[in-house]
């Protein structure tokens, strides 16, 4: 009978597989904040995260952020969809909540 003996494996080392691997999957599951909108022209228009509200704001929230806006539109349809228009983007709501900024 063949013996095998196992070499005992070094801890730093299983540490260092756990830690590039959290690195690995987090890099993986990154989002980039930004979307790239059709328009009915069928240009494309893209709205960052940093100049437009984002989707899941509230319309207080966008208030407290971002002023009053130029113009409020809505209700339309069910479920409610409200447009509030600033100088260079509109932000669309359903009920409370930012679904898209778009960008003029």
């Amino acid at each position: 009978m063949i013996l095998i003996q196992r070499q005992p494996v070094e801890p730093m080392r299983n540490l260092k597989i756990s830690i590039v691997s959290l690195l690995l999957i987090l890099i993986a599951t990154l989002q980039v904040n930004a979307q790239v909108v059709k328009t009915p022209s069928n240009d494309a228009v893209v709205v960052t995260n940093s100049n437009v509200p984002q989707r899941g704001m509230t319309k207080a929230q966008v208030k407290s952020y971002f002023g009053q806006p130029n113009s409020q539109l809505g209700p339309v349809g069910i479920p409610a969809i409200y447009r509030w228009d600033y100088g260079n983007y509109s932000v669309f709501f359903e009920n409370n909540h930012v679904i898209h900024a778009v960008a003029h």
